[in-house]
């Protein structure tokens, strides 16, 4: 595509908890590794030149699963952490036994944004302060979102989806909305159920109707694509097609200034 594309790791901030803290969480996330294990292979990769982006996703065999997005951000502040902490030369024992929890990104003005359409520069600041938000913060906004879009929560959790990129589906549609619900603030309505299936089986382009989001969603997949072998053109498909749905949807009940 030739863009730079937002890893996992980035816009997270390095929060390392010490050896028995990231054994746990990647043990969790599906990984192997110990972080003894992970610490040599950081020295190794950093001693050849190897970039982080490229050694981060190495730890994982399969594509690593979470319970929640707030788990994932936890595991690679502590990646990062751990990895600047190798990078100096220290002991993985060196650091606190708990970080100081990163301050999160300033979220987009509230309904800073006119018409139907969210900027592209709307969407790189809002993408930045959904991944930097602690864990309540991210709770409390995936209650608001169910609680504000009954109808499309609702829907997200029946339509079909494949395993491979299932998880990735449904934090993309929530991450839509936090974005429209931000850039609109009381301009956007709610999603109704029928157009939601009346949508599903032939959506408009998330490009046509969303260009900068299309965008972002696509450097999203194609990250994806680059660590999960199962994720391939057909899942792929499906995961663009519900994401199409809505966000056709949410642009429709956006009202007119």
């Amino acid at each position: 595509m030739g863009k730079s594309r937002r890893g996992r790791d980035e816009g997270v901030a390095a929060g390392y908890e010490g050896p028995e803290v990231l054994s746990a969480l990647l043990a969790q996330a599906g990984s192997p590794y110990a972080t003894e294990e992970v610490a040599e292979h950081f020295t190794e990769a950093q001693a050849s030149g190897e970039p982080r982006s490229d050694v981060i996703p190495s730890l994982f065999p399969d594509e690593p699963h979470f319970a929640a997005p707030e788990h994932a951000r936890r595991l690679y502040a502590n990646l990062i952490g751990l990895w600047d902490l190798v990078a100096a030369g220290k002991d993985i024992d060196d650091a606190p036994a708990v970080a100081a929890p990163p301050a999160p990104a300033p979220p987009p003005e509230r309904g800073s944004v006119d018409g139907r359409e969210l900027p592209r520069a709307f969407v790189e600041e809002a993408w930045r302060w959904l991944a930097s938000l602690p864990e309540r913060e991210t709770t409390r906004l995936r209650d608001r979102f169910a609680n504000t879009q009954p109808h499309l929560d609702a829907w997200l959790g029946e339509v079909e989806l494949p395993e491979a990129g299932g998880v990735a589906a449904h934090d993309l549609v929530f991450e839509t909305w936090a974005m429209m619900d931000r850039a609109f603030d009381d301009r956007l309505g709610v999603v109704d159920w029928k157009e939601l299936q009346d949508l599903e089986a032939e959506p408009p382009s998330l490009e046509g109707v969303q260009p900068a989001l299309a965008e972002y969603v696509a450097e999203q997949l194609d990250n994806l694509e680059d660590e999960d072998e199962s994720f391939g053109a057909p899942e792929r498909a499906q995961v663009e097609r519900v994401l199409a749905s809505a966000g056709a949807s949410l642009t429709r009940v956006v009202a007119e200034d």
